[in-house]
């Protein structure tokens, strides 16, 4: 690839992450800039390849790009075929700097196009606002949580709040098929791990356990944000202690059943993933082998929000920094549940 194709190639990755995302395929025949016919590339190692094309995404574009997936596809013709996909950024805008190119791009229905300062000065905004916003709807939820306003009467006591936010709820408008999720309510039984019959309502769809006050429920809102509430009562859990590794586990489970209710009502990543504990101020974090002797010194404890910018990730590695940060505010050094590689071992 000359440096000239490689300033095309980086033009055309940073124009899909600053606009909606999109794929790049390799080894498509053109005519006046058209695809005509898929006939592959002859004669390549597909894992070499893959990773130079990856590399130089790495290394002409700032802030790099996280997310991209590359793939090679055999072709009848035992030639290879290499589709890239480049998802929707959750930081731009992204400028290309190979050879002090310094240029950003976007992209529209006519095709790639160089952004002006006006455009430019936009994306910056509404980068700033949807994160603001995603910030101020975590904050708003918890407050409701708080004060009991709540979409069905929970169990007093303590409360983890697991929010799964799509950033494309927060920066174009749209509305999920809230309805689908009623009437095949599978992957929201799957997110809650349980419960009973769905209900509508005013922000979307709820499926919540079945005893009242609840013991837990999950709310999907119309925009494609997720919400899961579990309580754990005072009364039940004398010890006054985080369960380990339920709590760890359910969260593992929340995410990874997130993921395919988005798939289910096409919601795209990236995704910010919240976890947030309300009433466990001198709690600790109880394992089989004992409680740890430190405590939760605050209420709320908010944990940083973790983005994932694909749903092909193994959740237990994505989740880590969150599980970590978590036992960080019991006073620990992390989760005794992964071994010295950060594999998941419980």
């Amino acid at each position: 690839m000359s440096d000239g194709d490689s300033k095309e190639f980086l033009y055309d990755v940073s124009s899909f992450a600053n606009a909606r995302g999109g794929y790049l395929v390799f080894g498509m025949e053109e005519v006046n800039g058209l695809p005509t016919k898929l006939v592959g590339l002859p004669k390549i190692d597909p894992d070499r390849e893959i990773l130079r094309l990856e590399q130089i995404a790495r290394d002409g574009i700032r802030p790099p790009i996280t997310g991209l997936q590359t793939a090679a596809v055999k072709l009848s013709t035992g030639n290879r075929a290499i589709v890239m996909r480049i998802p929707k950024s959750w930081n731009p805008p992204h400028q290309v700097t190979f050879q002090k190119a310094f240029r950003f791009y976007s992209r529209d229905s006519n095709g790639k196009y160089q952004i002006d300062v006006d455009e430019l000065r936009s994306i910056f905004v509404l980068s700033t606002s949807a994160a603001e916003s995603m910030r101020l709807f975590r904050i708003d939820r918890i407050g409701k949580v708080i004060s009991g306003n709540t979409p069905v009467k929970l169990d007093a006591g303590a409360k983890v709040i697991v929010h799964l936010l799509p950033l494309s709820a927060f920066t174009a408008p749209q509305q999920i098929d809230v309805q689908h999720l009623w009437g095949n309510h599978a992957p929201l039984v799957g997110v809650l791990g349980g419960g009973g019959s769905p209900t509508m309502n005013l922000d979307g769809v709820l499926l919540a356990s079945l005893n009242r006050p609840a013991a837990r429920y999950a709310q999907v809102f119309r925009n494609g944000c997720v919400e899961v509430v579990t309580g754990f009562s005072g009364e039940a859990n004398s010890l006054n202690s985080l369960p380990c590794p339920a709590f760890e586990t359910a969260f593992i489970e929340h995410l990874y059943r997130g993921k395919q209710l988005f798939g289910s009502v096409g919601v795209s990543p990236p995704v910010a993933v919240m976890f947030t504990m309300i009433g466990v101020e001198g709690w600790n974090i109880a394992t089989k082998w004992g409680s740890s002797a430190a405590q939760f010194d605050r209420d709320p404890v908010i944990i940083p929000e973790l983005v994932i910018d694909t749903f092909d990730g193994i959740v237990q590695n994505e989740i880590k920094p969150v599980l970590d940060m978590v036992w960080n505010a019991a006073g620990s050094v992390g989760s005794p549940n992964y071994d010295q590689n950060s594999q998941y071992r419980r």
